[in-house]
């Protein structure tokens, strides 16, 4: 039975009695259980932390500003001028009020000073004619740094969250989201205090793998479940405790460990799936062991990401490269340690699963109430890389509500993607892809890398410093620094001494030691010995570790010729402090021999920035190699931060052992390289140890678009680009002119910043020339040269030879496109469209091409009354530009006749006839004529052919005029039929 501790430890602070003694963080020498949970009680009263000695305030006061009135500029206010201001009418306005302008907003807003305070300013500026828009110049501060009273930093920094949180740049992911809304993150762990007063309410129902009895209470009884879970969903803002990464969002408990930190592949299974069944879309495993034969927990996993669960899980605080599992598997988001700077911890494990890293040493978080000196609050202080863990899954769960859709994978190629990198330059095995950014991820701007240190010159052999005697002093500055030494040439064999000397190891104040290694080759770098400094072990009464200095001594026998000598940081972390190597020749002994290092020389220098894009990056072996072996796939170089195999021809000349790579295409600029060796024999068949080395490329000035081209249509401008290879792209800008000047990077109006490689600029007023510049800038802020290009603005008419006719009339639609300074292009096609005067669709009546005047002509007979236009789509050259509408009215016809036209008194006739065209079912009516006032007589509907009778029977003799009258219906106009006059005798 596999069993899983979990990943961080706590800490105490000011002698308050602890649940738990503190433990050792990191190390082989640590047992697989807990390498976790000392608890660090933060207190509102007097006292002091053990840990850092530094005095902690009596009581802490929130110092975030109250609220109140927002801030503004005293004497500036932000105008917006009407469209109809003259330049003459704004100029005229600022000696009015004696105000300057400041600069420009925006294309219509502009911000003026003036001498009297701003609100008066403001009152006289909008009672102005000329402004459309006024306000005060607000100072806006950024609103999602939460007020928990343990989120600033205080006592010179030490504590509070806002170190971690500024890492990650959580601040600025806040003002992007604050929840994970629906996306439920399950914490596996050992369960949750569900009467810790910050999570109240951020706790959906749980379940425990532990307890048959209890299934659903999921308590915890150790600590550690409490601290993982509230690092996620800890209440924010709320002026108390500590600020969960989701702000306001919620987190299952599910207890699969133990009340020692402990439980098995059964429970942890069981308490997966049930997460899974229950809604979790991630899961955080900060627990975890280096035995490999879980592979029925390695099937779970599978099913949950099948079902689109992402899982996080801790890379372990060994403090070295084994694997661990169940972090090291591949569908597992793994997540390394750092402190609140960005640098590796010295218990971080490590290696090339390691996906991601994050702050993982003091991380204040929620506490088991009744673990806690009733005195104190119950805010604990986590370390480890169970505290890391935490901060990837709560970034990743709101990434998941960002993006539903994600699948697991995509989750964690958003989170590397955009991870800033630390350490060696691209992926590397301790930091993994880099150090996550929350704001990043969540489509915040790129962030700045952080830095690293530069190389030390003696990163392979062929560049070893030479021991001459004294004592040599060096520093493992660099994440895997690997530093050679040689000891001259002898006759003879000898035994060669070494004492490798490190600063003091001391995690209390320090966040990354060193673990002193040494190693001695030969002449052809088979290794002879060597030495590794085990971890301090000794405790004092109280069980904390003695820290010390640390030393690894060994006595090797080395045959004559040049003996090498390579030092490392057995952690893996860089620690700017001096070590000091003594070498001396005496006695005789021996330690044996290990596995020969594959290489010589490696160029460019391992962790060496600034290589030309044209390097031919070249491995010298180190012993005679089977060429045959050399090929691509042995010998290779893959771009450091996408893993990307580059494609290169590799060239071995077997005089000099040397393979040069020659690249088919120049390198990306400011890019991470890695040359990477494996699977080269040496001759008599011995396999090669597998080789990495990494380098960087110069910065350069990025290329221009390779195009850039824009095509006009009606008031959009379909802009698009080829952007050229690079390896630190940030953004494509582009600025437009309205006109013919192109613009600067300070100039115009920015149209588009971003790394599509198209966009539709709309909303463009038409009758105008658009002219368009785009840069490429990369990460460090250079700007390629400029590219232009420009769509002419274009100018469209329409006009019509009658705006009514009767049916079966015709009309002459004439239409012109031309530019807007006058010119004709022939051939334009130039569309009319129509509509029925009461309909709102256009539909396409004909396309016509223009003359060499710019014009068409179009000779119809319309059926009804219709709204027409004309449009000129536009090209890769001009503007689309359409009409006004102009509307032409067709009126009916109406046929009548009156038989007879002559009736005596008491008889009757009839009127009949037929509107054209047929409105079957539509009334008409009969109207007669009483003095000067026509009256409705009678109304009946038309047929199905659009005839019409009405039948009369006079009232009186004399004459009657009759009429028929037709209504406007929308597709015609009113009609009237001819007049007829009734005698009645």
């Amino acid at each position: 039975m596999l069993r899983y501790s979990g990943h961080c430890h706590s800490e105490t602070l000011g002698g308050v009695p602890l649940k738990f003694r503190p433990a050792l963080l990191l190390r082989a020498a640590v047992p697989a259980a807990l390498v976790a949970s000392s608890l660090v009680v933060l207190t509102s009263s007097s006292g002091s932390a053990a840990e850092d000695r530094t005095p902690f305030e009596p009581k802490f006061t929130n110092r975030h500003k109250p609220a109140g009135k927002a801030a503004y500029e005293p004497n500036a206010v932000i105008v917006k001028f009407k469209p109809t201001a003259s330049v003459t009418k704004r100029k005229a306005v600022l000696s009015k009020f004696r105000t300057t302008t400041e600069d420009s907003v925006s294309d219509t807003t502009v911000k003026i000073t003036g001498s009297v305070p701003a609100p008066e300013l403001l009152k006289k500026v909008k009672a102005d004619p000329t402004v459309e828009l006024a306000s005060l110049n607000y100072i806006r501060r950024a609103t999602a740094v939460p007020n928990d009273l343990y989120y600033p930093m205080y006592a010179g920094g030490v504590w509070g969250q806002a170190d971690a949180m500024n890492t990650i740049r959580m601040p600025q992911a806040w003002d992007l989201s604050k929840t994970n809304g629906s996306q439920l993150v399950a914490v596996l762990d050992t369960g949750v205090d569900v009467t810790q007063p910050d999570l109240v309410g951020h706790l959906v129902q749980g379940f425990n793998a532990v307890s048959s009895t209890r299934p659903t209470k999921p308590y915890d009884d150790h600590g550690h479940g409490t601290m993982t879970l509230g690092i996620i969903a800890s209440a924010a803002n709320n002026g108390k405790g500590t600020a969960g990464v989701t702000w306001n969002g919620k987190a299952m408990p599910v207890k699969v460990l133990n009340n020692h930190g402990e439980g098995p592949d059964s429970q942890i299974i069981k308490g997966l799936d049930w997460a899974v069944a229950h809604g979790a879309k991630v899961v955080n495993m900060s627990f975890g062991s280096d035995e490999e034969e879980g592979t029925l927990l390695h099937d779970a996993i599978k099913r949950a990401v099948a079902k689109g669960v992402v899982i996080v899980a801790s890379a372990g605080n060994d403090g070295d490269g084994r694997l661990h599992y169940p972090a090291s598997y591949s569908e597992v988001i793994a997540v390394g340690a750092t402190d609140n700077g960005g640098s590796l911890t010295s218990f971080s494990s490590y290696g090339d699963w390691v996906d991601i890293a994050a702050p993982g040493r003091r991380i204040l978080t929620t506490g088991v109430v009744a673990m806690t000196d009733p005195q104190d609050d119950p805010v604990w202080s986590c370390t480890g890389t169970s505290c890391s863990t935490p901060l990837v899954a709560g970034v990743a769960a709101m990434v998941k509500n960002k993006w539903p859709s994600y699948t697991p994978a995509q989750v964690a190629a958003r989170l590397k993607s955009t991870a800033r990198d630390a350490g060696p330059r691209g992926l590397d095995p301790y930091y993994g892809a880099g150090i996550l950014d929350a704001y990043g991820a969540l489509g915040g701007k790129w962030g700045a890398d952080f830095a690293t240190n530069p190389a030390d010159g003696n990163d392979q052999p062929a560049r070893a410093v030479e021991i001459t005697g004294t004592p040599v002093q060096g520093t493992s500055r660099t994440e895997g620094d690997v530093d050679w030494y040689k000891v001259g040439a002898a006759s003879a064999a000898r035994n060669i001494k070494l004492s490798l000397t490190g600063p003091i190891f001391n995690e209390a104040t320090q966040t990354s030691n060193f673990a002193p290694r040494v190693d001695v080759y030969d002449s052809e770098l088979r290794r002879l010995g060597g030495a590794v400094t085990p971890y301090p072990t000794r405790t004092d009464p109280n069980g904390n570790p003695i820290w010390e200095q640390l030393n690894a001594t060994a006595l090797v026998s080395a045959p004559a010729g040049v003996a090498y000598i390579a030092v490392r940081n057995d952690n893996g972390s860089r620690d700017s402090r001096s070590y000091s190597l003594d070498v001396t020749t005496e006695g005789n002994g021996g330690t044996a021999s290990g596995i020969a290092y594959p290489v010589s020389d490696a160029l460019p220098a391992d962790l060496s920035v600034g290589a030309a894009v044209t390097t031919k990056p070249s491995v010298t072996f180190a012993r005679a190699i089977d060429a045959a072996t050399v090929t691509a796939a042995t010998v290779r170089l893959v771009n450091g931060k996408t893993g990307a195999v580059v494609a290169t021809t590799p060239a071995y000349t077997e005089d000099t052992r040397t393979v040069v790579l020659t690249p088919s295409a120049p390198l990306l600029d400011n890019a991470p390289y890695q040359i990477q060796v494996s699977g080269v024999q040496e001759t008599g068949g011995t396999a090669l140890a597998p080789f990495r080395s990494v380098f960087s490329t110069v910065d350069l000035v990025p290329a221009a678009l390779e195009t850039f081209d824009a095509s006009g249509s009606f008031q959009k401008a379909n802009l698009g680009w080829k952007i050229p290879a690079l390896g630190d792209l940030d953004q494509i800008i582009v600025r437009r002119n309205a006109g013919g000047r192109y613009p600067t990077p300070t100039t115009g109006t920015l149209v588009y910043s971003g790394t599509a490689s198209s966009f539709a600029n709309t909303a463009l007023p038409q009758s105008t020339t658009y002219t368009y510049s785009a840069w490429v800038k990369d990460r460090s802020g250079k700007l390629s040269a400029g590219k232009g290009t420009q769509l002419l603005g274009m100018k469209s008419g329409i006009s019509t030879t009658s705006t009514k006719l009767n049916i079966g009339g015709s009309i002459t639609l004439k239409g012109s496109t031309l530019g807007i300074d006058g010119k004709a292009y022939p051939t334009l096609p130039m569309s009319i469209y129509s509509r029925p005067a009461n309909g709102t669709t256009f539909k396409l009546l004909k396309t016509l091409g223009s003359s060499s005047t710019g014009t068409v002509s179009y000779t119809f007979k319309p059926g009804y009354s219709a709204v027409y236009m004309l449009t000129f789509a536009g090209n890769g050259d001009l503007m689309g530009t359409r009409t006004n509408d102009i509307t032409v009215l067709v009126t009916p016809t109406i046929s009548s006749t009156l038989s007879p036209s002559t009736v005596k008194l008491g008889s009757t006739t009839k009127l009949s006839g037929v509107v054209t065209p047929a409105h079957s079912g539509k009334s008409v009516q009969l109207q007669r004529l009483v003095g000067k006032t026509w009256t409705a007589a009678a109304s009946v509907k038309l047929s199905s052919s659009g005839a019409y009778a009405f039948g009369i029977k006079p009232p009186y003799k004399g004459k009657i005029a009759y009429r028929v009258y037709f209504p406007s219906d929308g597709d015609h106009t009113l009609a009237y039929s001819a007049i007829r006059t009734l005698t009645i005798t």
